[in-house]
């Protein structure tokens, strides 16, 4: 906010105009971005803050209602900047419709979900779908595992994998999205589940990804993954299920 501005010092009702560019502050005190514009719904409710994030000039949008006011910035009481950082982009030129916004509470409900969900969940994101996380790169040296094959400890085949999820801020791969078999497990619907990549050998020249400690009926039996980013309570059931198996594979 300008210093030293009659118009808000003090000023219990701000003109919308007199917010744009303020900072955005995290709730470790740094600065998330500069306030470009307010996006309101058809009842006149201010809905989004759009946010320059400033990162290869990424906008993002924060709910309006998770913002505090400071003495001079807006600060996410609950977020910290690696938070933002796993936000989709925001297109300024694309309209927010009904189904944009349906996609963006599906995909990152976290963020975008149920308000009365939100304050447990805030800050929860651990990884997201690498389609999402626009300024994160596999390294050039790197496998892309993407349509591998993917088989169990027991060499029988699991799946497909479908996508990578990733953890932007410390620039990892954290998951593979496995697309299970369906004829193989006799699934009567499209089954994906998660399968943490430090859990996993990529076999390059045969375009293999084989899950250790895992049959692959048990990979099946992971928790089903629905889409959208993984908060640390399906990091923990994940976590617990590779665990469990830990004394089989001592033992063997």
């Amino acid at each position: 906010m300008p210093e030293g501005n009659p118009v808000t010092e003090g000023a219990e009702v701000l003109r919308t105009r007199d917010l744009i560019g303020w900072s955005v502050m995290d709730a470790q005190a740094k600065q998330v971005g500069t306030v470009k514009d307010l996006l309101i719904d058809r009842r006149g409710r201010t809905r989004y803050l759009d946010v320059d994030f400033g990162m290869f000039r990424k906008h993002v949008l924060l709910p309006f209602e998770v913002l505090d006011w400071g003495a001079d910035a807006l600060v996410l009481a609950r977020w910290t900047q690696d938070d933002v950082r796993m936000l989709p982009p925001y297109d300024p030129t694309k309209p927010l419709t009904p189904a944009v916004l349906a996609e963006m509470q599906r995909a990152f409900p976290s963020f975008y979900g149920d308000p009365k969900a939100r304050p447990q969940m805030l800050g929860d994101t651990v990884a997201i779908p690498l389609r999402d996380a626009q300024d994160f790169r596999l390294p050039k040296e790197a496998p892309d595992p993407r349509k591998w094959n993917v088989f169990g400890a027991d060499g029988e085949r699991a799946g497909v994998v479908h996508e990578l999820l990733v953890d932007p801020s410390a620039m990892k791969v954290r998951y593979l999205d496995v697309d299970l078999a369906d004829d193989l497990f006799n699934l009567s619907d499209d089954r994906h589940v998660l399968v943490p990549l430090e859990n996993v050998e990529l076999r390059e020249r045969g375009k293999d990804a084989w899950v250790q400690g895992l049959s692959a009926s048990e990979v099946a039996a992971l928790p089903a993954y629905a889409g959208g980013g993984v908060d640390s309570k399906m990091q923990e059931s994940l976590s617990t299920a590779f665990r469990r198996r830990e004394p089989a594979r001592e033992s063997e």
